[in-house]
């Protein structure tokens, strides 16, 4: 007699639910044991989004975005006002590269106007374009830096 295949369709069995949910605790309690906060708790001088990965081998690194944004700016003068930024003794905010605007739309879009917001790329192949994450959808899109739209600054604690 032949034994029948369990179905890949199958919903997941008690017992793997349990070893997720053990997992997760224990990334709970790792993360609370090093000091790092639930993703949109206050930290460091404005709200915790999680970890990004570094780009070409840099250390990955906690984001934290600043709880105040700016409105109606041109890309030149949102890049300013985000150096320019002070708070709780931090002074070392710039706006987000577009990879790390595309975890803030998924950790933390809630924190953000339904707008487009400045990255502070350029686009690789026009100078006088920048990229913007739409914080509705997800989008992203490039626009000559002239325009108008919305900044969110962060900074960055590099992970040793």
């Amino acid at each position: 007699m032949k034994k029948s295949r369990k179905s890949a369709s199958k919903k997941p069995s008690a017992r793997s639910a349990i070893k997720r949910t053990t997992a997760k605790a224990a990334a709970q309690k790792v993360a609370a044991i090093a000091g790092v906060p639930a993703i949109g708790a206050p930290w460091q001088g404005g709200i915790y989004a999680g970890v990004a990965r570094g780009i070409n081998g840099a250390n990955d690194h906690h984001l934290i975005v600043a709880e105040t944004d700016k409105a109606s700016v041109t890309w030149k003068d949102a890049k300013a006002w985000a150096a320019s930024l002070e708070v709780d003794g931090h002074r070392d905010f710039s706006l987000p590269t577009r990879k790390e605007q595309a975890l803030l739309f998924a950790n933390a879009a809630d924190l953000f106007q339904p707008a487009w917001y400045w990255s502070n790329e350029q686009h690789a192949s026009d100078a006088s374009y920048a990229w913007l994450q739409f914080f509705d959808y997800g989008f992203q899109y490039c626009i000559r830096q002239s325009g108008d739209y919305r900044a969110r600054a962060v900074r960055r604690l590099i992970i040793q």
